[in-house]
């Protein structure tokens, strides 16, 4: 008797226990819309962290490079070695510096000993020239002595003008002789002398440029450490921009963490970090927590990404972490509004 019916295809009305619940939802989405409005407009401010990876390091670290194109001629050292510092650990095909050197040292060989045969001659000949100015210096001595008494005899009548004239004639002859012999010119032989000194000295100049150059084919460990190697072969053509080595040295571990670019600028030193470690990944919740201590001033790039590096203090505890464990970390930048947040706005 109480029911409602209708033959116009209307929907039946709505019965006041649902008009109730209904209103009652409605009241709940406005009052949870407005809270939500309201925690936007007051800007409820939350911590912001910035996501990063990296790895463990340790406190003295090197990427070690070539300096020069070339040919991997030999490796020495594999990973997990500990070396000293100026350990070989590989070298590049220096064959043609090799050669190089030998045949400049070959000519410096023979430049050599033509210089020590060139002073000894000059040396001889100094001592002859010597000796044959001193027995000049004697005979024109003796020559104007003999003149000197031949002219005192001549006034007294004791002798001739002719012995006299002979005299004076043994005299200017001797005088002539002295004098053609201090003329001579010495300069010439130590010019040449000269000469062959800067050409050694030139040629000493290219081995040591040629042996500086094939040294760089040498690639050696600059401090001590752990060595960890790259996947590089004996043959192979490497540049001076591929990494062939890591090394690990010193007590101290850091953690080597890459920032990507679009949030570069929110780090700064002293912002803490907490991490986790991709071998301590268990049911326990093991986390690392530390500061970022210094970062790179240049942008780099791995393929497509780009990153910029941060060194942040690392404290592994009663953990035996290796250097070169993988890290996932989250660098606390301060805060942000919750709008700001949900908008991506950071």
């Amino acid at each position: 008797m109480g029911d409602y019916r209708t033959t116009t295809g209307e929907a039946a009305p709505i019965a006041p226990e649902e008009r109730k619940r209904r209103k009652g939802r409605r009241r709940l989405w406005i009052g949870g819309g407005a809270l939500f409005g309201a925690v936007l407009l007051t800007g409820v401010p939350i911590p912001y962290r910035v996501t990063a990876t990296g790895y463990v390091a340790s406190e003295n670290y090197a990427e070690i490079r070539p300096a020069v194109e070339g040919v991997v001629a030999e490796i020495r050292v594999g990973s997990g070695r500990r070396v000293e510092r100026d350990t070989l650990l590989a070298r590049l095909d220096d064959r043609e510096q090799v050669a190089q050197i030998e045949e400049i040292r070959g000519l410096l060989r023979k430049l050599e000993a033509q210089f020590g045969r060139r002073k000894a001659e000059i040396a001889e000949m100094k001592r002859a020239m010597e000796s044959a100015v001193a027995v000049a210096r004697l005979r024109e001595k003796n020559a104007a002595g003999k003149l000197a008494r031949s002219r005192e005899l001549l006034e007294r009548g004791l002798t001739s003008a002719a012995t006299t004239e002979d005299f004076s004639l043994q005299q200017e002859l001797a005088a002539a002789e002295l004098a053609a012999l201090l003329e001579r010119d010495l300069t010439l032989p130590e010019r040449e002398l000269e000469s062959l000194r800067f050409e050694i000295e030139a040629q000493t100049e290219g081995v040591a440029r040629i042996e500086a150059q094939r040294k760089k084919r040498e690639i050696r460990a600059p401090f001590d450490g752990l060595v960890v190697r790259y996947e590089f072969s004996v043959g192979e053509l490497v540049r001076p921009d591929m990494v062939l080595f890591e090394m690990f040295g010193g007590e101290r571990q850091m953690l080597k963490l890459r920032i990507p670019e679009r949030h570069a600028t929110r780090i700064v030193p002293g912002q803490s970090y907490r991490a986790r470690l991709a071998s301590y990944r268990d049911l326990r919740l093991i986390r690392f927590d530390g500061h970022i201590e210094a970062l790179r001033d240049i942008i780099q790039a791995d393929g497509v990404r780009t990153y910029r590096t941060a060194y942040a203090s690392f404290d592994a505890g009663s953990y035996s972490v290796p250097p070169g464990t993988t890290a996932e970390a989250k660098i606390h930048t301060g805060n942000v509004r919750l709008w700001q947040y949900i908008l991506g706005f950071d």
